[in-house]
């Protein structure tokens, strides 16, 4: 399970923010939204990040994602096919790295994470930074760095840091070309070093790569709609046919036939009166809210974590009340982190206020990312809050998401120009 996240001088992002998904001590109720993954060492399931448009919230989903695709970047690359093969791949992989902030290209982006992970053969806690640069004046591209400890107590081990002119990772590098790294050593000392430190490397690698689904702005697209309800119906029909039907009373019962002269299938469902409709005849909010909890199925079984930009998307707000329930089921230590426009997405029901995030700008210009949590103790100069507070009166009030939320003043003002304007125009003609 993620602890933390890290980020820094990425996209949106001009100064450090940290996601923190250790629950507060103080907080007893909700026991089924957090895992205690140490005794008084509890993780949140739910992280829901809340801001207006343009406040950053998609470079934080950037920089989340940008670890994995970092990782195994070099797992498909083709080595040894001359330099100007090498340039290709090198040019690609910037493409692919989010960019830092317009006003800190000098400096090095960082993302930092930490995570719980015991699902491998040296379960503990890992903490992985990453500081890159896409500016070609760098010559130090990338500073990888890995520590481990095997519980919060212990003392931590580093077992990589390392700086590269190549914007590459070692860890990918040694994970995913093992064999030959090991055909280049003699001693046999080092082939047991190599090969200890490869299962650390093996652990976060894989963590990383196998436990995080990214619900992409592509989900809106049919294509990928039909191909995983596809995958559902072939799988487990049965569950998706029940969740249909809370949400579409005329939907039935689902069924697939394949398409003649090709491998294809298309996908039909029948209503109540047994007419038999097409995939496309369902609406896009149907087909997006089951794909997503499709994938929200994947990752509780998988124990992993899915992050949604934007989850409100085409959604009611009882859909997405939906989602957030189905994480919280107690037999799954799933996380959940999702981002919103609609202060309605986060729910008091289901979520406690330490698992509300919300973007703001500073006094200086600066884009700060706070726990709603804390920034209630902190207006109150007390450790105690009311559980009748809630992030929507909040902003509503505009006391928060403060410097991306125009005043209706401003919006007044900008209504009286453009009437002026066209008034004007009139007297001309």
């Amino acid at each position: 399970m993620y602890i933390y996240i890290k980020i820094d001088n990425i996209c949106g992002i001009d100064q450090e923010i940290k996601i923190d998904f250790i629950a507060e001590p103080r907080k007893r109720n909700k026991k089924e939204t957090v895992v205690e993954i140490e005794k008084g060492k509890n993780i949140n399931k739910l992280t829901g990040i809340l801001g207006c448009n343009a406040s950053g919230k998609s470079s934080i989903v950037k920089a989340i994602t940008a670890i994995e695709m970092f990782l195994k970047y070099n797992s498909n690359s083709e080595k040894g096919q001359g330099e100007e093969k090498e340039r290709r791949f090198y040019r690609r992989i910037e493409e692919i790295m989010p960019k830092a902030n317009v006003n800190r290209k000098e400096e090095y982006s960082v993302i930092e994470l930490c995570a719980y992970i015991n699902n491998c053969s040296k379960p503990g806690i890992y903490t992985y930074r990453l500081e890159y640069t896409l500016n070609p004046d760098i010559e130090i591209k990338t500073k990888e760095k890995l520590t481990y400890k095997r519980n919060f107590n212990a003392k931590e081990e580093t077992k990589l840091d390392i700086k590269k002119k190549r914007l590459e990772s070692e860890i990918g590098l040694k994970y995913n070309y093992r064999d030959s790294f090991i055909q280049d050593i003699i001693d046999e000392k080092a082939i047991y070093s190599f090969e200890e430190k490869l299962e650390y490397y093996k652990c976060f690698y894989e963590y990383i790569n196998n436990e995080l689904i990214y619900a992409e702005e592509s989900i809106d697209n049919r294509g990928l709609q039909y191909w995983v309800i596809l995958n559902w119906i072939e799988e487990d029909k049965y569950t998706l046919e029940q969740v249909v039907k809370l949400i579409d009373k005329t939907i039935e019962r689902f069924d697939t036939e394949m398409v003649e002269g090709t491998k294809q299938k298309n996908i039909y469902y029948y209503n109540k009166s047994n007419r038999k409709l097409t995939f496309y005849d369902m609406s896009n909010g149907t087909r997006k809210f089951l794909s997503y909890i499709y994938l929200v199925l994947i990752t509780l079984k998988s124990n992993g974590m899915i992050l949604i930009d934007e989850i409100e998307n085409s959604l009611h707000n009882d859909l997405v009340k939906f989602i957030l329930k189905l994480i919280t089921i107690k037999n799954s230590n799933s996380q959940l982190v999702f981002t919103t426009n609609n202060q309605y997405t986060m729910d008091e029901e289901i979520m406690r206020i330490d698992q509300m995030y919300y973007l703001e700008k500073n006094d200086d210009g600066k884009t700060e990312l706070k726990r709603f949590s804390e920034s209630l103790r902190h207006t109150k100069n007390s450790n105690q809050v009311r559980n009748d507070e809630t992030i929507r009166l909040k902003f509503k009030e505009k006391s928060i998401c403060k410097g991306f939320q125009p005043s209706m003043e401003k919006i007044d003002k900008f209504v009286e120009y453009i009437d002026n304007k066209s008034a004007n125009k009139c007297l001309k003609k």
